[in-house]
Protein backbone atom coordinates (compact mmCIF):
# COMPACT_ATOMS: atom_id res chain seq x y z
CA UNK A 1 0.00 0.00 0.00
CA UNK A 2 1.43 3.93 -0.33
CA UNK A 3 2.33 5.78 2.48
CA UNK A 4 -0.63 8.50 1.19
CA UNK A 5 -3.38 5.90 1.59
CA UNK A 6 -6.59 7.65 2.12
CA UNK A 7 -9.29 6.02 4.78
CA UNK A 8 -12.78 5.49 4.46
CA UNK A 9 -15.49 3.72 6.09
CA UNK A 10 -17.12 2.59 3.06
CA UNK A 11 -15.69 2.47 -0.51
CA UNK A 12 -18.43 1.98 -3.30
CA UNK A 13 -16.94 0.38 -6.24
CA UNK A 14 -18.88 1.02 -9.27
CA UNK A 15 -21.43 4.68 -9.98
CA UNK A 16 -23.73 2.76 -11.83
CA UNK A 17 -27.76 2.61 -10.84
CA UNK A 18 -27.02 0.97 -7.69
CA UNK A 19 -23.60 2.59 -6.97
CA UNK A 20 -25.44 6.16 -6.70
CA UNK A 21 -27.72 5.14 -4.35
CA UNK A 22 -25.20 3.29 -2.02
CA UNK A 23 -23.18 6.85 -1.69
CA UNK A 24 -26.10 8.54 -1.06
CA UNK A 25 -27.71 6.43 1.40
CA UNK A 26 -24.12 5.58 3.22
CA UNK A 27 -23.55 9.21 3.37
CA UNK A 28 -26.30 10.57 5.38
CA UNK A 29 -24.49 9.39 8.43
CA UNK A 30 -21.77 12.28 8.71
CA UNK A 31 -19.24 10.56 10.95
CA UNK A 32 -18.79 7.89 7.97
CA UNK A 33 -16.47 8.85 5.62
CA UNK A 34 -17.59 7.34 1.85
CA UNK A 35 -15.74 7.53 -1.30
CA UNK A 36 -17.79 6.85 -4.30
CA UNK A 37 -15.58 5.61 -7.61
CA UNK A 38 -16.92 5.09 -11.22
CA UNK A 39 -15.02 4.51 -14.64
CA UNK A 40 -16.97 6.77 -16.58
CA UNK A 41 -17.59 10.11 -16.81
CA UNK A 42 -19.82 12.55 -13.81
CA UNK A 43 -22.60 14.29 -15.19
CA UNK A 44 -23.45 16.55 -12.29
CA UNK A 45 -26.38 18.61 -11.91
CA UNK A 46 -26.17 21.75 -13.98
CA UNK A 47 -23.94 19.94 -16.35
CA UNK A 48 -25.43 16.82 -17.14
CA UNK A 49 -25.48 15.98 -20.79
CA UNK A 50 -28.68 16.86 -22.96
CA UNK A 51 -28.96 12.90 -24.30
CA UNK A 52 -28.84 11.71 -20.61
CA UNK A 53 -31.69 14.13 -19.73
CA UNK A 54 -33.56 13.43 -22.56
CA UNK A 55 -37.02 11.78 -21.69
CA UNK A 56 -36.39 9.67 -25.37
CA UNK A 57 -33.09 7.50 -24.10
CA UNK A 58 -30.89 9.21 -26.83
CA UNK A 59 -28.25 8.57 -24.87
CA UNK A 60 -28.75 4.60 -25.72
CA UNK A 61 -26.90 4.87 -28.79
CA UNK A 62 -23.62 7.05 -27.91
CA UNK A 63 -20.72 4.80 -27.27
CA UNK A 64 -19.11 7.76 -24.92
CA UNK A 65 -21.24 5.97 -22.37
CA UNK A 66 -20.45 1.86 -23.21
CA UNK A 67 -18.00 -0.51 -22.09
CA UNK A 68 -16.42 -2.51 -25.12
CA UNK A 69 -17.72 -5.90 -23.76
CA UNK A 70 -18.95 -8.77 -25.76
CA UNK A 71 -21.00 -11.60 -25.04
CA UNK A 72 -22.57 -15.00 -26.89
CA UNK A 73 -26.17 -14.88 -27.17
CA UNK A 74 -26.18 -18.92 -26.39
CA UNK A 75 -22.63 -20.71 -25.87
CA UNK A 76 -19.71 -19.48 -27.46
CA UNK A 77 -19.57 -22.25 -29.54
CA UNK A 78 -23.17 -21.80 -30.76
CA UNK A 79 -23.54 -17.84 -31.45
CA UNK A 80 -20.72 -15.52 -32.52
CA UNK A 81 -19.55 -12.61 -29.35
CA UNK A 82 -22.17 -9.35 -30.25
CA UNK A 83 -21.32 -6.29 -28.46
CA UNK A 84 -23.75 -5.49 -24.78
CA UNK A 85 -25.03 -2.45 -23.58
CA UNK A 86 -23.16 -2.30 -20.35
CA UNK A 87 -22.53 1.37 -19.26
CA UNK A 88 -19.76 2.99 -18.60
CA UNK A 89 -21.18 6.56 -16.85
CA UNK A 90 -22.08 8.02 -13.62
CA UNK A 91 -25.39 6.85 -13.24
CA UNK A 92 -24.51 3.11 -15.14
CA UNK A 93 -27.77 1.59 -16.69
CA UNK A 94 -30.07 4.28 -15.62
CA UNK A 95 -28.12 6.94 -17.80
CA UNK A 96 -28.37 5.09 -21.04
CA UNK A 97 -31.02 2.69 -20.69
CA UNK A 98 -35.25 3.08 -21.85
CA UNK A 99 -36.05 4.47 -18.74
CA UNK A 100 -38.88 1.02 -18.08
CA UNK A 101 -39.80 0.68 -14.61
CA UNK A 102 -41.58 -2.06 -13.79
CA UNK A 103 -40.98 -4.60 -10.33
CA UNK A 104 -41.38 -7.75 -11.46
CA UNK A 105 -44.02 -9.70 -9.91
CA UNK A 106 -44.53 -10.64 -6.07
CA UNK A 107 -43.75 -14.28 -6.91
CA UNK A 108 -40.93 -13.11 -8.18
CA UNK A 109 -39.14 -12.04 -4.54
CA UNK A 110 -40.69 -14.76 -2.88
CA UNK A 111 -39.11 -16.99 -5.20
CA UNK A 112 -36.13 -15.39 -3.82
CA UNK A 113 -36.77 -15.87 -0.44
CA UNK A 114 -38.00 -19.44 -1.49
CA UNK A 115 -33.81 -19.83 -2.76
CA UNK A 116 -32.08 -18.71 0.40
CA UNK A 117 -32.50 -14.81 0.33
CA UNK A 118 -33.55 -14.09 3.75
CA UNK A 119 -35.67 -11.04 4.17
CA UNK A 120 -36.44 -10.70 0.33
CA UNK A 121 -39.78 -11.96 0.46
CA UNK A 122 -42.24 -9.51 -1.60
CA UNK A 123 -43.54 -8.07 1.61
CA UNK A 124 -39.98 -7.68 2.86
CA UNK A 125 -38.82 -5.84 -0.43
CA UNK A 126 -42.19 -3.18 -0.81
CA UNK A 127 -40.69 -0.95 1.39
CA UNK A 128 -38.08 -0.58 -0.15
CA UNK A 129 -39.92 -0.17 -3.67
CA UNK A 130 -41.66 2.68 -1.78
CA UNK A 131 -39.08 4.02 -0.24
CA UNK A 132 -37.24 5.18 -3.61
CA UNK A 133 -40.46 5.96 -5.96
CA UNK A 134 -42.16 9.09 -6.09
CA UNK A 135 -44.68 7.75 -8.30
CA UNK A 136 -46.44 10.58 -10.30
CA UNK A 137 -49.78 8.62 -10.88
CA UNK A 138 -50.37 6.05 -8.22
CA UNK A 139 -50.76 5.84 -4.38
CA UNK A 140 -51.40 4.12 -1.50
CA UNK A 141 -50.24 1.08 0.21
CA UNK A 142 -48.35 -0.04 -3.29
CA UNK A 143 -46.67 3.28 -3.88
CA UNK A 144 -44.56 5.94 -2.40
CA UNK A 145 -44.79 9.48 -2.66
CA UNK A 146 -41.83 11.01 -1.70
CA UNK A 147 -39.09 9.06 -2.78
CA UNK A 148 -36.20 10.47 -5.73
CA UNK A 149 -36.89 8.72 -8.25
CA UNK A 150 -40.18 9.76 -10.04
CA UNK A 151 -41.95 7.19 -11.95
CA UNK A 152 -44.84 8.08 -14.92
CA UNK A 153 -46.76 6.15 -17.49
CA UNK A 154 -48.22 7.80 -20.86
CA UNK A 155 -51.84 8.61 -20.69
CA UNK A 156 -54.05 5.87 -22.82
CA UNK A 157 -55.57 8.81 -24.39
CA UNK A 158 -51.74 10.05 -25.95
CA UNK A 159 -50.67 6.74 -27.08
CA UNK A 160 -50.50 6.44 -30.65
CA UNK A 161 -52.55 4.60 -33.02
CA UNK A 162 -50.89 1.06 -33.25
CA UNK A 163 -50.84 0.67 -29.14
CA UNK A 164 -54.73 1.70 -28.92
CA UNK A 165 -55.50 -0.57 -32.02
CA UNK A 166 -53.68 -3.47 -29.53
CA UNK A 167 -55.61 -2.64 -26.69
CA UNK A 168 -58.61 -3.51 -28.70
CA UNK A 169 -57.15 -6.68 -30.20
CA UNK A 170 -55.71 -7.30 -26.63
CA UNK A 171 -59.00 -7.03 -24.54
CA UNK A 172 -60.55 -9.56 -27.58
CA UNK A 173 -58.29 -11.98 -26.64
CA UNK A 174 -59.59 -11.53 -22.97
CA UNK A 175 -56.87 -9.65 -21.79
CA UNK A 176 -57.75 -6.22 -19.45
CA UNK A 177 -55.90 -3.09 -19.92
CA UNK A 178 -53.90 -2.81 -16.31
CA UNK A 179 -53.69 0.93 -15.58
CA UNK A 180 -50.84 0.06 -12.71
CA UNK A 181 -48.92 -2.80 -14.01
CA UNK A 182 -46.48 -2.09 -10.69
CA UNK A 183 -49.20 -3.07 -8.51
CA UNK A 184 -51.78 -4.89 -10.43
CA UNK A 185 -50.12 -8.20 -11.25
CA UNK A 186 -52.57 -9.92 -14.17
CA UNK A 187 -52.23 -10.73 -17.11
CA UNK A 188 -53.25 -8.06 -19.55
CA UNK A 189 -52.57 -4.76 -21.53
CA UNK A 190 -50.71 -1.78 -20.11
CA UNK A 191 -48.90 1.46 -20.22
CA UNK A 192 -45.16 0.84 -19.13
CA UNK A 193 -43.91 2.49 -16.27
CA UNK A 194 -41.37 4.96 -16.80
CA UNK A 195 -38.61 7.08 -14.82
CA UNK A 196 -38.59 10.65 -15.27
CA UNK A 197 -40.79 13.69 -16.08
CA UNK A 198 -42.18 14.23 -19.54
CA UNK A 199 -39.40 16.75 -19.86
CA UNK A 200 -36.86 14.70 -18.09
CA UNK A 201 -35.07 11.29 -17.99
CA UNK A 202 -35.12 10.32 -13.85
CA UNK A 203 -31.68 8.18 -13.48
CA UNK A 204 -29.94 7.51 -10.34
CA UNK A 205 -26.80 9.80 -10.48
CA UNK A 206 -29.09 12.87 -10.60
CA UNK A 207 -32.04 11.40 -8.13
CA UNK A 208 -29.66 10.45 -5.31
CA UNK A 209 -26.35 12.64 -5.92
CA UNK A 210 -27.90 15.88 -5.87
CA UNK A 211 -26.02 19.15 -5.41
CA UNK A 212 -26.88 19.07 -1.64
CA UNK A 213 -25.55 15.39 -1.55
CA UNK A 214 -22.37 16.28 -3.23
CA UNK A 215 -21.81 19.36 -0.78
CA UNK A 216 -21.44 16.47 1.98
CA UNK A 217 -18.31 16.89 3.44
CA UNK A 218 -17.68 13.31 4.18
CA UNK A 219 -18.41 12.24 0.68
CA UNK A 220 -15.98 11.80 -2.23
CA UNK A 221 -16.69 11.05 -5.89
CA UNK A 222 -14.17 9.96 -8.23
CA UNK A 223 -15.18 9.32 -11.75
CA UNK A 224 -12.60 8.39 -14.63
CA UNK A 225 -11.39 6.41 -12.43
CA UNK A 226 -10.75 2.54 -12.46
CA UNK A 227 -10.88 0.02 -9.47
CA UNK A 228 -7.71 -1.52 -10.11
CA UNK A 229 -7.49 -4.36 -7.43
CA UNK A 230 -8.29 -4.94 -3.84
CA UNK A 231 -6.14 -4.16 -1.49
CA UNK A 232 -5.80 -7.02 1.42
CA UNK A 233 -5.10 -7.23 5.40
CA UNK A 234 -4.66 -11.03 5.85
CA UNK A 235 -7.76 -12.77 4.38
CA UNK A 236 -9.84 -9.50 5.10
CA UNK A 237 -10.22 -6.91 1.82
CA UNK A 238 -9.11 -3.17 2.93
CA UNK A 239 -9.50 -1.55 0.28
CA UNK A 240 -9.12 -0.82 -3.00
CA UNK A 241 -6.39 0.59 -5.69
CA UNK A 242 -7.56 2.73 -8.18
CA UNK A 243 -5.84 4.32 -11.32
CA UNK A 244 -6.63 7.90 -11.72
CA UNK A 245 -6.33 10.46 -14.40
CA UNK A 246 -3.22 11.38 -12.04
CA UNK A 247 -1.74 8.32 -11.52
CA UNK A 248 -2.38 5.30 -9.15
CA UNK A 249 -3.99 6.07 -5.59
CA UNK A 250 -5.18 3.57 -2.53
CA UNK A 251 -7.80 3.98 -0.61
CA UNK A 252 -8.46 2.21 2.48
CA UNK A 253 -12.05 1.02 3.61
CA UNK A 254 -13.74 -0.67 6.71
CA UNK A 255 -16.05 -2.07 3.74
CA UNK A 256 -15.73 -2.14 -0.12
CA UNK A 257 -19.22 -2.71 -1.87
CA UNK A 258 -18.88 -4.07 -5.39
CA UNK A 259 -21.56 -2.06 -8.14
CA UNK A 260 -20.28 -2.73 -10.96
CA UNK A 261 -23.31 -5.16 -12.64
CA UNK A 262 -24.02 -8.22 -12.94
CA UNK A 263 -21.35 -8.76 -16.13
CA UNK A 264 -18.67 -6.71 -14.36
CA UNK A 265 -18.71 -7.80 -10.65
CA UNK A 266 -18.02 -11.09 -11.05
CA UNK A 267 -15.44 -10.13 -13.25
CA UNK A 268 -13.80 -8.49 -11.09
CA UNK A 269 -13.91 -10.68 -8.63
CA UNK A 270 -12.30 -13.37 -10.78
CA UNK A 271 -9.25 -11.42 -11.49
CA UNK A 272 -8.96 -10.73 -7.89
CA UNK A 273 -8.76 -14.50 -7.45
CA UNK A 274 -12.23 -15.02 -5.97
CA UNK A 275 -14.12 -17.80 -7.68
CA UNK A 276 -14.26 -21.32 -8.80
CA UNK A 277 -10.73 -22.69 -8.45
CA UNK A 278 -10.97 -24.57 -12.55
CA UNK A 279 -11.84 -21.07 -13.81
CA UNK A 280 -8.88 -19.55 -12.06
CA UNK A 281 -6.23 -22.01 -12.51
CA UNK A 282 -7.66 -22.27 -16.59
CA UNK A 283 -6.79 -18.04 -17.02
CA UNK A 284 -3.41 -18.61 -14.58
CA UNK A 285 -4.78 -16.55 -12.05
CA UNK A 286 -3.65 -17.21 -8.20
CA UNK A 287 -6.37 -18.28 -6.50
CA UNK A 288 -7.07 -16.87 -3.11
CA UNK A 289 -10.70 -17.45 -2.49
CA UNK A 290 -12.57 -20.57 -3.87
CA UNK A 291 -16.03 -19.57 -4.43
CA UNK A 292 -18.01 -21.86 -7.02
CA UNK A 293 -20.96 -19.68 -7.48
CA UNK A 294 -19.02 -16.20 -8.80
CA UNK A 295 -20.06 -15.89 -12.71
CA UNK A 296 -22.13 -18.74 -12.53
CA UNK A 297 -26.29 -18.51 -12.68
CA UNK A 298 -25.83 -16.07 -15.42
CA UNK A 299 -29.35 -15.10 -16.22
CA UNK A 300 -31.25 -12.51 -19.09
CA UNK A 301 -34.66 -12.47 -20.60
CA UNK A 302 -34.36 -13.44 -24.07
CA UNK A 303 -35.98 -11.85 -27.08
CA UNK A 304 -37.13 -11.67 -30.71
CA UNK A 305 -37.95 -8.70 -32.68
CA UNK A 306 -40.52 -8.50 -35.30
CA UNK A 307 -41.09 -5.23 -37.46
CA UNK A 308 -43.18 -3.26 -39.97
CA UNK A 309 -43.58 -0.65 -41.74
CA UNK A 310 -45.72 1.98 -40.36
CA UNK A 311 -48.62 3.08 -43.00
CA UNK A 312 -50.07 7.31 -42.62
CA UNK A 313 -52.51 6.14 -40.81
CA UNK A 314 -50.86 4.53 -38.25
CA UNK A 315 -48.01 7.50 -37.83
CA UNK A 316 -47.80 8.88 -34.37
CA UNK A 317 -47.83 12.59 -35.03
CA UNK A 318 -46.59 15.40 -32.45
CA UNK A 319 -44.94 11.99 -30.51
CA UNK A 320 -44.30 12.58 -26.94
CA UNK A 321 -40.46 12.06 -26.21
CA UNK A 322 -40.92 8.17 -25.58
CA UNK A 323 -39.25 4.69 -26.03
CA UNK A 324 -42.11 1.93 -25.64
CA UNK A 325 -45.31 2.95 -24.92
CA UNK A 326 -46.91 -0.49 -23.91
CA UNK A 327 -47.06 -4.38 -23.34
CA UNK A 328 -48.97 -7.70 -23.34
CA UNK A 329 -47.99 -9.57 -20.05
CA UNK A 330 -49.19 -12.95 -20.25
CA UNK A 331 -48.90 -16.70 -19.28
CA UNK A 332 -47.46 -19.76 -21.72
CA UNK A 333 -48.62 -22.30 -19.80
CA UNK A 334 -44.85 -23.67 -20.36
CA UNK A 335 -44.85 -26.62 -17.48
CA UNK A 336 -43.24 -24.92 -14.68
CA UNK A 337 -42.87 -21.69 -15.77
CA UNK A 338 -45.46 -20.11 -13.94
CA UNK A 339 -47.58 -17.46 -14.54
CA UNK A 340 -46.99 -14.01 -16.11
CA UNK A 341 -43.58 -15.44 -17.96
CA UNK A 342 -44.12 -13.98 -21.11
CA UNK A 343 -44.41 -10.09 -22.39
CA UNK A 344 -44.88 -8.90 -25.95
CA UNK A 345 -42.86 -5.20 -25.97
CA UNK A 346 -45.03 -2.80 -28.81
CA UNK A 347 -43.47 0.34 -30.00
CA UNK A 348 -44.57 2.93 -32.94
CA UNK A 349 -40.68 4.11 -32.72
CA UNK A 350 -37.41 1.74 -32.98
CA UNK A 351 -34.81 4.78 -32.09
CA UNK A 352 -34.66 8.46 -31.89
CA UNK A 353 -34.81 9.39 -35.73
CA UNK A 354 -36.91 9.80 -37.98
CA UNK A 355 -36.87 6.78 -40.25
CA UNK A 356 -37.72 4.63 -36.86
CA UNK A 357 -40.57 6.84 -36.27
CA UNK A 358 -42.15 4.47 -39.59
CA UNK A 359 -41.32 1.79 -37.91
CA UNK A 360 -43.35 -0.55 -35.20
CA UNK A 361 -41.73 -3.21 -33.33
CA UNK A 362 -42.88 -6.10 -31.75
CA UNK A 363 -41.07 -7.68 -29.22
CA UNK A 364 -41.54 -11.35 -27.48
CA UNK A 365 -39.77 -11.83 -24.05
CA UNK A 366 -39.33 -14.64 -22.03
CA UNK A 367 -39.45 -12.79 -18.58
CA UNK A 368 -39.29 -15.54 -16.35
CA UNK A 369 -36.38 -17.37 -18.17
CA UNK A 370 -34.83 -21.08 -16.98
CA UNK A 371 -31.90 -20.66 -18.91
CA UNK A 372 -28.24 -20.29 -17.21
CA UNK A 373 -25.64 -19.05 -18.37
CA UNK A 374 -22.07 -17.75 -17.07
CA UNK A 375 -19.59 -15.00 -17.08
CA UNK A 376 -16.05 -16.92 -17.12
CA UNK A 377 -12.08 -15.43 -17.93
CA UNK A 378 -10.73 -16.15 -20.91
CA UNK A 379 -6.70 -17.33 -21.32
CA UNK A 380 -5.97 -13.20 -21.18
CA UNK A 381 -8.30 -12.96 -17.78
CA UNK A 382 -10.82 -10.99 -19.77
CA UNK A 383 -14.39 -11.71 -19.37
CA UNK A 384 -15.76 -14.40 -21.21
CA UNK A 385 -19.83 -14.20 -21.57
CA UNK A 386 -21.94 -16.62 -22.59
CA UNK A 387 -25.96 -16.23 -21.84
CA UNK A 388 -26.95 -19.66 -23.08
CA UNK A 389 -30.47 -17.83 -23.65
CA UNK A 390 -31.94 -21.13 -25.12
CA UNK A 391 -30.26 -23.69 -22.95
CA UNK A 392 -33.22 -24.96 -21.78
CA UNK A 393 -36.07 -25.89 -24.37
CA UNK A 394 -38.74 -24.47 -22.29
CA UNK A 395 -37.10 -20.90 -22.98
CA UNK A 396 -36.95 -22.13 -26.78
CA UNK A 397 -40.29 -23.12 -27.04
CA UNK A 398 -41.91 -20.19 -25.39
CA UNK A 399 -40.30 -17.45 -27.72
CA UNK A 400 -41.17 -19.73 -30.73
CA UNK A 401 -44.84 -19.85 -29.20
CA UNK A 402 -44.93 -16.18 -29.36
CA UNK A 403 -44.78 -16.06 -33.00
CA UNK A 404 -48.26 -17.02 -33.58
CA UNK A 405 -49.41 -14.51 -30.84
CA UNK A 406 -47.40 -11.94 -32.37
CA UNK A 407 -48.88 -13.33 -35.92
CA UNK A 408 -52.49 -12.61 -34.91
CA UNK A 409 -51.68 -9.14 -33.40
CA UNK A 410 -50.43 -8.19 -36.91
CA UNK A 411 -52.57 -9.54 -39.08
CA UNK A 412 -55.48 -7.29 -37.27
CA UNK A 413 -53.37 -3.99 -37.46
CA UNK A 414 -52.80 -4.76 -41.24
CA UNK A 415 -56.42 -5.29 -41.41
CA UNK A 416 -56.70 -1.89 -40.22
CA UNK A 417 -54.41 -0.54 -42.47
CA UNK A 418 -52.02 0.71 -40.03
CA UNK A 419 -49.13 -1.48 -40.59
CA UNK A 420 -47.73 -3.52 -43.46
CA UNK A 421 -45.46 -6.46 -44.24
CA UNK A 422 -44.35 -7.88 -40.98
CA UNK A 423 -40.14 -8.39 -41.07
CA UNK A 424 -38.58 -11.27 -38.71
CA UNK A 425 -35.04 -8.75 -37.99
CA UNK A 426 -31.84 -10.80 -38.59
CA UNK A 427 -29.78 -7.84 -39.77
CA UNK A 428 -29.12 -6.51 -36.59
CA UNK A 429 -26.18 -4.32 -38.31
CA UNK A 430 -27.90 -2.60 -40.85
CA UNK A 431 -31.10 -2.00 -38.79
CA UNK A 432 -28.43 0.41 -36.87
CA UNK A 433 -27.78 2.35 -40.02
CA UNK A 434 -28.84 5.50 -38.88
CA UNK A 435 -28.33 4.87 -35.19
CA UNK A 436 -24.70 7.34 -34.42
CA UNK A 437 -26.54 11.01 -33.41
CA UNK A 438 -25.81 13.49 -35.86
CA UNK A 439 -26.39 16.18 -38.24
CA UNK A 440 -25.69 13.32 -41.57
CA UNK A 441 -27.84 10.99 -40.37
CA UNK A 442 -30.36 12.94 -39.05
CA UNK A 443 -30.69 14.83 -42.51
CA UNK A 444 -30.48 11.27 -44.18
CA UNK A 445 -33.10 9.82 -42.16
CA UNK A 446 -35.25 12.55 -42.27
CA UNK A 447 -35.49 12.59 -46.34
CA UNK A 448 -36.03 8.56 -46.44
CA UNK A 449 -38.30 9.13 -43.99
CA UNK A 450 -40.13 11.44 -46.63
CA UNK A 451 -40.04 9.00 -49.53
CA UNK A 452 -41.46 6.53 -47.71
CA UNK A 453 -44.28 8.66 -46.94
CA UNK A 454 -45.20 9.17 -50.45
CA UNK A 455 -44.15 5.11 -51.67
CA UNK A 456 -45.00 3.40 -49.35
CA UNK A 457 -43.95 0.29 -51.01
CA UNK A 458 -40.72 1.91 -50.75
CA UNK A 459 -40.42 1.81 -46.71
CA UNK A 460 -41.37 -1.94 -47.13
CA UNK A 461 -38.85 -2.73 -49.27
CA UNK A 462 -36.18 -1.47 -47.19
CA UNK A 463 -37.05 -2.91 -43.81
CA UNK A 464 -37.47 -6.09 -46.01
CA UNK A 465 -33.48 -5.73 -46.40
CA UNK A 466 -32.93 -6.55 -42.60
CA UNK A 467 -34.66 -10.12 -42.77
CA UNK A 468 -33.12 -13.09 -42.76
CA UNK A 469 -31.85 -14.51 -45.71
CA UNK A 470 -34.20 -16.60 -48.01
CA UNK A 471 -36.86 -16.30 -44.86
CA UNK A 472 -39.84 -14.50 -45.06
CA UNK A 473 -42.71 -13.69 -42.28
CA UNK A 474 -45.04 -16.04 -44.13
CA UNK A 475 -42.53 -18.74 -43.88
CA UNK A 476 -41.91 -18.80 -40.09
CA UNK A 477 -45.37 -18.80 -39.84
CA UNK A 478 -45.92 -21.61 -42.08
CA UNK A 479 -42.49 -24.04 -41.09
CA UNK A 480 -41.81 -25.24 -37.93
CA UNK A 481 -38.53 -25.98 -38.79
CA UNK A 482 -38.12 -22.17 -40.25
CA UNK A 483 -39.35 -21.03 -37.12
CA UNK A 484 -37.23 -22.72 -34.77
CA UNK A 485 -34.09 -21.54 -36.93
CA UNK A 486 -34.74 -18.42 -36.38
CA UNK A 487 -35.09 -18.51 -32.74
CA UNK A 488 -32.17 -19.98 -32.64
CA UNK A 489 -30.35 -17.58 -34.86
CA UNK A 490 -31.89 -14.41 -33.49
CA UNK A 491 -32.46 -14.95 -30.00
CA UNK A 492 -30.95 -11.96 -27.71
CA UNK A 493 -30.16 -10.95 -24.25
CA UNK A 494 -31.46 -7.58 -23.14
CA UNK A 495 -29.79 -4.98 -21.00
CA UNK A 496 -31.09 -6.95 -17.83
CA UNK A 497 -27.95 -9.13 -16.89
CA UNK A 498 -28.43 -11.12 -13.25
CA UNK A 499 -27.73 -13.66 -11.11
CA UNK A 500 -23.90 -14.05 -11.31
CA UNK A 501 -22.75 -13.25 -7.63
CA UNK A 502 -26.18 -14.67 -6.21
CA UNK A 503 -27.84 -14.18 -2.56
CA UNK A 504 -28.45 -17.49 -0.72
CA UNK A 505 -27.87 -19.32 2.30
CA UNK A 506 -24.48 -20.24 3.81
CA UNK A 507 -23.43 -23.80 2.48
CA UNK A 508 -25.21 -23.09 -0.28
CA UNK A 509 -22.59 -24.10 -2.69
CA UNK A 510 -24.03 -21.72 -5.60
CA UNK A 511 -24.30 -18.68 -3.32
CA UNK A 512 -21.45 -15.96 -3.27
CA UNK A 513 -23.40 -13.44 -0.82
CA UNK A 514 -25.48 -13.64 1.83
CA UNK A 515 -28.77 -11.63 2.23
CA UNK A 516 -27.24 -8.42 3.02
CA UNK A 517 -24.89 -8.76 0.43
CA UNK A 518 -21.78 -10.01 2.68
CA UNK A 519 -19.43 -12.27 0.42
CA UNK A 520 -19.29 -15.87 1.87
CA UNK A 521 -15.45 -16.13 3.12
CA UNK A 522 -14.57 -12.47 2.55
CA UNK A 523 -14.82 -10.29 5.01
CA UNK A 524 -14.96 -6.58 4.21
CA UNK A 525 -16.50 -7.33 0.71
CA UNK A 526 -20.18 -6.77 -0.59
CA UNK A 527 -21.67 -6.91 -3.66
CA UNK A 528 -25.02 -4.63 -4.24
CA UNK A 529 -26.39 -4.76 -7.84
CA UNK A 530 -28.31 -7.28 -9.77
CA UNK A 531 -25.56 -10.02 -9.47
CA UNK A 532 -27.12 -10.43 -6.49
CA UNK A 533 -30.69 -11.67 -7.54
CA UNK A 534 -31.50 -14.94 -6.93
CA UNK A 535 -33.59 -15.32 -10.17
CA UNK A 536 -34.18 -12.06 -12.58
CA UNK A 537 -37.25 -10.32 -11.85
CA UNK A 538 -40.36 -10.37 -14.30
CA UNK A 539 -39.36 -6.65 -15.37
CA UNK A 540 -36.93 -4.47 -16.15
CA UNK A 541 -33.83 -4.47 -14.20
CA UNK A 542 -33.01 -0.90 -13.58
CA UNK A 543 -35.88 -0.53 -10.68
CA UNK A 544 -35.21 -3.79 -8.90
CA UNK A 545 -31.50 -2.63 -9.08
CA UNK A 546 -32.35 0.74 -7.18
CA UNK A 547 -34.33 -1.51 -4.70
CA UNK A 548 -31.86 -3.49 -4.13
CA UNK A 549 -29.50 -0.92 -2.87
CA UNK A 550 -31.61 0.89 -1.09
CA UNK A 551 -32.26 -2.20 1.02
CA UNK A 552 -28.30 -3.43 1.47
CA UNK A 553 -27.23 0.16 2.40
CA UNK A 554 -29.59 -0.09 5.03
CA UNK A 555 -28.56 -3.07 6.14
CA UNK A 556 -24.71 -1.77 6.00
CA UNK A 557 -26.44 1.11 8.58
CA UNK A 558 -27.73 -1.01 10.41
CA UNK A 559 -24.64 -3.59 11.23
CA UNK A 560 -22.93 -0.21 11.72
Amino acid sequence: MTETAQRFDYVVAGGGTAGCVLAARLSERPDRRVLLVEAGIDTPPGATPADILDPYPLSYANPAYRWPVRGHALRDDQSPAAPLLQARVLGGGSSIMGMIMLRGIPADYDRWAELGAEGWSWEEVLPWFRRLENDLDFDGPLHGRAGPTEIRRHDPAGWPPIARAAQRIAAERGLPLIADMNGDFRDGYGALPIAGTPERRSFSAGAYLTSAVRARPNLEIMTSTMVASLLWDGARVAGVRVSTPGGTRDCLATETLLSMGALLSPHFLLTQGIGAPETLMTAGVAIRHALNGVGRNLQNHAALTVTAHIKRRGLQHRPERNHNNTMIRYSSGQPGCGASDMMIGIGSRAAWHAVAARVAHFAPIVMAPESRGQVTLDAAAGAKIEFNLLGDPRDEARLGDAIPFIADLIAKLQAERLIGTPVPISRFAAAARFSTRNLRNRLAAGAVARITDLIQSMGEAMLAELGADGMLWSDILRDGEARACFVRANAMPLAHHAGTCRMGRAGDPGAVVDSAGRVYGVPGLRVADASVMPTVPRGNTNLPVLMIAEKIAGAVIAAA
